[in-house]
């Protein structure tokens, strides 16, 4: 997750990359010439004596946030959860008639979810479209993922890798691993200030320049979560206060707009079932489907499955019906209608 912490650490990389294009590390010489400290946070008393100290010719870049400089962003209610990186399962599923058998790969360890459907043949207690899944355990075997699953189905058993069940007439597998969902609860404004700190007037100026030249041609900024923040910039000034005692600075200012996101891991649907609407010119009728979404003979829907045709059948823009028994294209035209042209839903 991104907060000002991590967004001002993810900045002071990003500058330390510009610095040091060839890596930091023994004998990389920074952009400018000048041995260069980039950090989080503000410069210390310690940092103006000593060997790494701004009076032996050390140069430093600060990055700190400006705590009354914050705007929340306006934003959509209810944003959405989105999957991310999946880990596919590695457990293999198999079903023939009323039995299912389970295999694992040599050297591969269990994880994922397995499921499955069971269709009764009516002689025992087993209900209709009955499911079970069972997660599997990185120490699991065939044998014992194959015990798992009959465990919970009343009157299944075993024989060694495969589960039996006798009173279904069909069983169906399914497999699911685990994914990374992730969704934004906040978005926000907040202004960051880069500071440059050096002994020497023109050394000031050549590593301003420098930083200047490379974060104007940059709009994006990596944060750590694997996410993108918008930066922009600000406005510059010099600070030549402490010339006095040799210490020249340039703050930077820059506006970085970034997203709160909460992470979760979650399990990849195996069964489902639900209801596709199909708006036709005697109303919205209902289609239940199973595991995959039906489309009622239309060739498209909306994201909330409504399928649009007119009386004769055709697909009409999939949009929002805002009232009952008024359905608008696109234009905003109305555009079903019955065989005495009026409004779908509405008495001559």
């Amino acid at each position: 997750m991104a907060d000002i912490g991590t967004i001002s650490r993810a900045l002071a990389y990003s500058i330390a990359q510009i610095l040091y294009p060839s890596g930091i590390g023994a004998g990389t010489s920074p952009l400018t010439g000048r041995r260069t400290i980039v950090r989080r946070g503000w410069i210390t008393n310690a940092d103006y004596t000593g060997p790494c100290g701004l009076r032996s010719g050390v140069d430093y870049v600060t990055v700190t946030s400006y705590g009354s400089a914050y705007r929340q962003l306006a934003e959509p209610l209810g944003w959405p959860w989105r999957e991310g990186a999946v880990s596919a399962c590695s457990v293999g599923l198999e079903a023939t008639g009323n039995q299912a058998t389970v295999s694992v790969s040599d050297g591969v360890a269990p994880s994922g979810l397995v499921g499955l459907r069971i269709t009764p043949d009516g002689s025992g207690l087993l209900p209709a479209n009955m499911c079970v899944s069972y997660a599997a355990q990185s120490d699991d075997t065939s044998e014992l993922i194959a015990q798992s699953l009959a465990g919970l189905i009343d009157g299944a058993y075993t024989y060694g890798t495969t589960v039996i069940v006798p009173n279904a007439t069909l069983i169906k597998t399914a497999t699911a691993g685990y994914g990374q969902i992730t969704r934004t609860t906040r978005r926000q404004e907040q202004l960051f200030l880069v500071s440059l700190w050096s002994s020497n007037g023109n050394a000031r100026d050549n590593l301003g320049s420098a930083l200047d030249a490379a974060l104007s041609a940059q709009s994006w900024l990596a944060t750590l979560d694997g996410q993108n923040a918008l930066l922009t910039f600000a406005g510059s000034n010099d600070v030549d206060s402490a010339q006095m005692q040799s210490l020249y600075r340039r703050d930077f200012r820059f506006k970085i707009t970034f997203d709160t996101i909460n992470t979760q891991t979650a399990a990849q649907m195996m069964f489902g079932v639900g209801l596709s609407h199909a708006a036709t010119q005697i109303g919205v009728a209902l289609h239940p489907f199973g595991d995959t979404p039906g489309n009622a003979g239309a060739l498209s829907s909306d994201e909330q499955g409504t399928f649009y045709k007119d009386a004769a059948g055709n697909l009409v823009f999939a949009v929002e019906q805002p009232y009952e028994g008024l359905m608008l294209n696109q234009a905003g035209d109305v555009v079903l209608q019955d065989t005495a042209t009026n409004l779908a839903g509405q008495p001559a």
